[in-house]
Parts: structure tokens; C-alpha cells; sequence
């Protein structure tokens, strides 16, 4: 029985070079950090659950995001499955943002 590959999985594969560049995070990053440990404290997630939900995410989805974009959208699909977070909220408020170009990050 062979045990299927994780995209995360990553181990022994070809990627490339390391980056070395160091860069401050962002604002929203530390935010995003910031809440997903007082999620931890409050005992509304749990790290193995959100680890799923990042391991779940589609290979090129995964290998085409960033470090702090693939826990964003980890927490935010677990807060969704939760109830915590209205889907359809969230995408109308995600559109209104975008639409009065008030984004603080790349």
C-alpha cells in the first residue's frame, strides 16, 4: 500500500535555490499571525486542522503562493468550515475592498 503524496511534501525534489533575502513582514502578515495564534489560545482551531487545510490546497495553487498567502487562506477555509466566517460575506467584503483599491500588501 502506497500512501498518497502530499502536496507539501516537498522533501528530496528539485526547487531551486534557497531564498537569502530578508524582508520585514507586512503589516497584514503579523495580523494574520497575531490572530491565528489567539485562535489557538481560544481554542477555536487547532494547529493539525489547519495544517489539513493547507495540505489539502490544489499543487499548483500551493507552489504558486507565498508563505504567509497559503496560511491566510488555510485559516480562512477553516474558519469557513467552522461557521466562524460567512463565505459569502466575505467574498462580497473581499470584492468591496479590492474595488476601492485599499490594499496594503502585494
Amino acid at each position: 500500500m502506497t500512501a498518497e503524496k502530499l502536496t507539501t511534501d516537498i522533501g528530496g525534489e528539485p526547487a531551486g535555490p534557497v531564498p537569502r533575502e530578508h524582508r520585514d513582514a507586512l503589516f497584514w502578515e503579523k495580523q494574520m499571525i497575531a490572530t491565528f495564534n489567539l485562535l489557538q489560545v481560544k481554542k477555536l482551531v487547532v494547529t493539525d486542522e489547519f495544517r489539513r487545510t493547507v495540505e489539502e490546497m490544489p499543487a499548483d495553487y500551493y507552489k504558486n503562493s507565498t508563505f504567509y498567502g497559503r496560511r491566510l487562506d488555510g485559516i480562512v477555509q477553516l474558519l469557513i468550515e467552522k461557521g466562524i466566517v460567512d463565505e459569502a460575506a466575505l467574498e462580497e467584503r473581499t470584492r468591496a475592498i479590492l474595488a476601492a483599491g485599499t490594499r496594503d500588501h502585494v
